[in-house]
């Protein structure tokens, strides 16, 4: 298969992807999450069912691709960031440079508050918090090999920052959306940054 081939073979995937996101979160959002199948959904767009599950495995995780989209980028970003910089710095600017569709976004978080029970959102979000986890933990024991007790040092970096991060777009979204994502991002990161001072 030819690069050419290759790479029309990768943008018809994520148009579909995309596609089938874009209904399904329509259609949540007129009928409710419940009432809506993943048959219709496939249907509206033009694909099987089996399409719709190679690329989300299952109805809910429509609802947490954006953490999913974010995640890619995020790995991929941090790997460019300067030596230099300290891994704070650098979460933040793979943080704030995600080319996102704001209302995408904001879709999908208003939608995850609404539409599904706190502890369906909260199994998902386990998941996706343990993916960030995994991601930062690597990039902290790379940029720091020589500290003592690395493993240590990156496990605990990669989990708290991880979670400012998850906790941050939940908030945001339970809030209704109102301020800009990578504000609350910033300020939860700043909170970890300083060893949670509000609370000392």
């Amino acid at each position: 298969m030819t690069t050419s081939t290759t790479n029309l073979h990768e943008l018809k995937r994520r148009a579909t992807r995309d596609a089938l996101r874009q209904t399904a979160l329509q259609r949540f959002g007129d009928r409710g999450f419940d009432d809506v199948t993943v048959a219709e959904i496939a249907a509206e767009v033009g694909v099987t069912e089996r399409t719709f599950y190679r690329h989300f495995p299952t109805k809910e995780a429509v609802l947490f691709q954006d953490y999913q989209n974010r995640l890619d980028w995020f790995a991929a970003a941090l790997e460019v960031r300067p030596k230099s910089e300290s891994v704070f710095d650098a979460v933040r600017a793979a943080v704030r440079s995600f080319p996102h569709d704001i209302e995408i976004v904001r879709q999908a978080a208003m939608l995850r508050t609404s539409l599904i029970s706190g502890d369906r959102v909260a199994d998902h979000l386990r998941v996706v918090q343990a993916s960030f986890a995994a991601v930062i933990t690597d990039f902290v024991r790379d940029r720091r090999s020589g500290d003592p007790d690395i493993d240590l040092l990156a496990a605990v970096a990669g989990t708290a920052i991880a979670a400012a991060l998850v906790s941050a777009v939940e908030v945001w979204g339970l809030g209704g959306c109102a301020e800009d994502v990578d504000l609350v991002v910033s300020r939860a990161m700043a909170l970890v940054e300083s060893g949670l001072a509000p609370l000392r």
